[in-house]
């Protein structure tokens, strides 16, 4: 009986320790998700660059997403190629941003 409780208990120890590591994997890895929304602020005084957008959920619930911008982050103004600079408070925008255990980093801004 005493050994049968021992065994349990090691196999129960691997069991948790094996679902602890899964958990701790899954949460270092990197997201990539697209947002549509309108911009909030951007900061270009800064390093990294910091772009917030304001997201307006199916159930009208309003989400505000900031992401860094990195310097190869694709920027396009319509069909044109445009600067971080060069996006103004007010307009349309699709992010697609990398979501990472370090936080969101924009990987494409595309201002309608």
């Amino acid at each position: 009986m005493r050994t049968n409780t021992y065994v349990l208990a090691v196999a129960l120890a691997c069991g948790l320790a094996s679902i602890t590591i899964s958990v701790a994997s899954s949460t270092a890895e990197t997201i990539q998700r697209t947002i549509q929304g309108t911009v909030v602020a951007t900061n270009v005084d800064v390093d990294p660059q910091i772009i917030v957008v304001e997201v307006v959920l199916p159930t009208e619930e309003e989400l505000v997403v900031g992401a860094r911008v990195a310097t190869d982050t694709k920027i396009m103004k319509g069909k044109q190629a445009a600067q971080f600079a060069d996006i103004q408070v007010g307009e349309k925008a699709d992010i697609t941003y990398l979501k990472t255990p370090d936080g969101l980093i924009a990987r494409s801004i595309h201002v309608r």
